[in-house]
């Protein structure tokens, strides 16, 4: 094989292993879920950018994507979204979106805060972000 040749191949093994390096950085980003829920218009803050594989990895699924039963024990969800079963407005005993939204993930984030977990919003602003 000549010099060529060689030269091709060791290009194309560097780009093979560069491929294959730069992988996980391609796929480490988490995915950013904008809350926009037709539910909430007219949407009187910025809407809230949500992380779900971020907040996944710190708690148990059935903390968000939660099933009471008659008798408010929690047997778990399967994976659907707020706004399945909470609307805009508080009905059947269920809180409203907003409501759900609030109580979830502030309360949670209280906690956290007690905890003394650094970097955990509470305020409006600090979930509520004005982007440019």
């Amino acid at each position: 094989m000549g010099g060529g040749g060689l030269m091709r191949y060791a290009r194309l093994g560097f780009a093979a292993l560069a491929f294959f390096l730069m992988m996980p950085f391609a796929f480490s980003q988490d995915a950013v879920m904008i809350m926009n829920h037709k539910e909430l218009d007219p949407h009187q803050r910025p809407l809230v950018r949500f992380t779900h594989e971020q907040h996944a990895a710190k708690m148990d699924c059935v903390q968000c994507h939660h099933d009471y039963d008659e008798y408010l024990n929690n047997k778990g969800g399967e994976g659907g979204v707020c706004s399945d079963c909470h609307v805009q407005s508080p009905m059947d005993g269920k809180l409203s979106l907003l409501e759900a939204f609030h109580g979830q993930c502030k309360g949670c984030h209280e906690v956290m805060q007690r905890e003394g977990k650094p970097n955990t919003p509470v305020t409006c602003g600090e979930c509520h972000i004005l982007r440019k």
